[in-house]
């Protein structure tokens, strides 16, 4: 869908890299810069057994399939001219750099705007480009804290938790790879570019701010519950419960929802109490008391078993998977979604395709994720750019 369009990737780590890797198995050109150390992703395992290096993180590979690597020295007085080629071949420019980093080097949306007015720039840091905390450096820990999602995160009575694995990196990214394929669209159609500030600490207050809504509807102040949503999502049920042999995501606020599930267990004789009809008494007052119900009648069941049973009724509930479940699905084997790649420096391991599929063009094949700098060299030479 995106022959023919060149992406500079300028970042690090999850967030820039997995924008950038959604746009190449989109299929843009993606040139990777690279500080001479190597991207920090390359210092994050996983990592076959013994193997540890530069070249061998699992992560990297992931989020970095099929690019072109070009490492940039910025004390390098040469960096500038070379950023200044690339800025004028390049359709997308994604970077997570200080704005004050970028102004040294001339990489800042200003500049290489002037270069090329159809260049679509788009930035991803903690705090966004504007605001008190602009010019403040963070991460996604920062992020999970000033949006409120930490504050709501956990067991009661002990500290917040923060998003695990990652995942506010992967949603800035998600985030910014919709918000450039928006851009592109518009280009299209002014033969202008725009500038994109993607703030991670935005992204998770807008997941959070459900949380406003259920309190002015509800009166539900937001509150730690563990697996238990109760506190911080309205109506009951939703949660992690246990089941025969795991755990299953049950979220039947609504009352059709929660007739479905008490159908699809049996209409179990405490279902028909006016005490267990009041989804939002039984959120707000005694969540445990229902919960021991449920869990009993949860506890009968499978979840394979669950889920079809949740299918057959259609109420929401899931399994929550191990990432060895998750590998083993047939859903997955049947749409091709894990493929296994044979990687230099790694062997032969299993990587995701893009969480969607069009009809009518082809998916990209896996390529090998870059060595450090291993493009360097011809793509100075193609760009014109002094060594």
């Amino acid at each position: 869908m995106l022959s023919g369009l060149t992406v500079v990737e300028q970042g690090g780590f999850v967030a820039v890299p997995y924008c950038a890797r959604l746009l190449a198995d989109l299929g843009a050109r993606v040139i990777k810069i690279e500080p001479p150390e190597g991207d920090i992703a390359r210092r994050h395992g996983p990592y076959p057994p013994g193997k540890a290096g530069l070249e061998s993180s699992g992560l990297f590979a992931f989020l970095n399939a099929g690019k072109e690597s070009v490492v940039v020295d910025p004390r390098d007085t040469g960096s500038r001219s070379f950023l200044a080629c690339a800025a004028r071949r390049a359709d997308v420019w994604i970077s997570d750099r200080p704005r004050r980093a970028l102004l040294d080097i001339g990489a800042d949306e200003e500049t290489l705007r002037t270069l090329n007015p159809r260049l679509v720039y788009c930035v991803l840091s903690t705090f966004g480009r504007t605001g008190p905390y602009a010019d403040r450096s963070g991460g996604s820990l920062h992020a999970a804290a000033l949006s409120g999602v930490a504050w709501a995160i956990g067991a009661p009575g002990r500290p917040p938790l923060s998003l695990p694995l990652a995942q506010t990196d992967f949603q800035a990214g998600v985030h910014a790879a919709a918000a450039i394929l928006a851009a592109l669209l518009s280009r299209r159609r002014s033969g202008v570019g725009q500038f994109i500030d993607i703030a991670m600490a935005d992204i998770l207050a807008a997941y959070a701010g459900i949380g406003a809504t259920l309190f002015i509807n509800y009166g539900l102040p937001w509150r730690r519950e563990g697996r238990r949503a109760a506190g911080s999502m309205g109506p009951y049920p939703c949660g992690i419960f246990p089941c025969k042999d795991g755990l299953v995501v049950l979220i039947a606020r609504t009352p059709r929802d929660w007739d479905q599930f008490l159908k699809a267990v049996g209409s179990p004789a405490w279902g028909d109490n006016p005490r267990y009809r009041d989804q939002i008494a039984m959120g707000h007052d005694y969540p445990d008391e229902v919960d021991a119900l449920v869990i009993g009648e949860l506890a009968r069941y499978t979840q394979t078993e669950l889920f079809a049973m949740a299918r057959k009724w259609e109420f929401p509930c899931a399994p929550v998977r191990q990432v060895g479940d998750a590998l083993d699905d047939a859903h997955f084997a049947a749409r091709g979604f894990f493929v296994d790649v044979d990687l230099p420096g790694i062997g032969c391991v299993k990587l995701p395709r893009l969480p969607f599929r069009y009809s009518a063009i082809p998916q990209r094949a896996f390529a090998s994720p870059p060595s450090l700098g291993q493009h360097t060299v011809a793509v100075r030479e193609e760009l014109g750019a002094s060594q």
